[in-house]
């Protein structure tokens, strides 16, 4: 794993998913520890806007987990429908990529940007790619759809396993299956990056 992935980890996403999980181990309720998660990525995305005058993106994706979550919990207190309101979160975003690219401004371009590019030139020579070559600008609306896909995966297979498998069982799982995702898209997104950039800076 590269540093920044893992720095994402360690700052953007743990913050808010250990927030939430040690919360719910002392027994703390869901309408309780959704808040607070929340809270924590609200105060990551404050933290960041604040000193370095850039919106965090990761913060805000995990804060809007979260806080759907928060949201989508007024309307239902089923522990099975509170699970599948995680689906909905997911689904949402899928959607939120989705549309980013009907935009014309894929999401993935200014996040590889963030974490990819090695100093300024290097950002300001993707710029310039990136409004000059329909392949390059192709890379990052791959990428963008990819993780919409994924995201949407996650969605739909979490729903029948929330009405096949134990509550307890399907509680824990649930959120695998949420990091897994994320895991698996940043491994994928490094290594379909790389490649795509390998292909422009030889040219």
């Amino acid at each position: 794993m590269n540093r920044s992935v893992l720095k994402v980890a360690l700052w953007d996403v743990l913050p808010c998913v250990a927030a939430y999980y040690l919360l719910r181990a002392l027994h703390v309720s869901e309408y309780a520890a959704l808040l607070s998660a929340t809270a924590v990525g609200l105060l990551r995305t404050a933290y960041v806007g604040v000193r370095e005058r850039r919106l965090d993106g990761y913060a805000a994706f995990m804060c809007l987990i979260f806080g759907l979550g928060l949201v989508l919990s007024f309307v239902t207190g089923d522990e099975r429908l509170m699970l599948a309101v995680k689906s909905i979160t997911t689904a949402v975003i899928a959607a939120v990529l989705a549309t980013t690219c009907v935009t014309g401004r894929p999401a993935a371009f200014p996040l590889a940007k963030r974490f990819g590019a090695e100093d300024a030139a290097t950002a300001a020579r993707w710029d310039a790619l990136y409004l000059a070559e329909p392949a390059f600008r192709r890379v990052y609306y791959v990428m963008t759809l990819t993780w919409a896909a994924a995201f949407l995966a996650e969605s739909v297979v979490r729903i029948p396993l929330i009405y096949l498998l134990p509550v307890d069982v399907m509680a824990g799982l649930s959120t695998v299956l949420l990091l897994g995702t994320l895991a698996l898209i940043a491994v994928w997104s490094a290594w379909y990056g790389k490649r795509g950039e390998a292909v422009f800076s030889a040219s």
